[in-house]
């Protein structure tokens, strides 16, 4: 019995280390971003996108990540999915996991 649990612990330690390689990479930051630049995020869509840049315009930067609960479209649990890609200050260096796949697809040869 032992064994299976020892042998479970290294099959999902494996899978959630297999996790973190194909998650994306970087940040953005809230107060700078373009609405394209937030639509890369996972379950931003444009709505939620110009909702956000909108409260910026009208209300200045953003004091905190929690502050963004207050535009429609974003939950709390949403927020906690986005905080570790989520900044208040910096440059945006948000790389979506679909990108960095493409990214690392090597060069097709063409026929000459």
């Amino acid at each position: 019995m032992k064994v299976r649990k020892v042998l479970w612990c290294v099959v999902l330690s494996l899978f959630a280390f297999s996790v973190a390689l194909y998650a994306a990479q970087g940040v953005i930051n809230v107060n700078t971003a373009t609405k394209e630049e937030l639509m890369m995020l996972p379950g931003i869509g444009e709505k939620t996108a110009s909702a956000i840049v909108a409260y910026r315009q009208v209300n200045g930067p953003f004091k905190t990540i929690d502050d963004m609960t207050k535009i429609k479209g974003i939950s709390k649990k949403k927020l906690d999915k986005l905080r570790p890609s989520l900044v208040l200050t910096g440059q945006n260096t948000y790389i979506p996991a679909q990108a960095q796949k493409e990214a690392k697809k090597p060069a097709s040869k063409t026929k000459q």
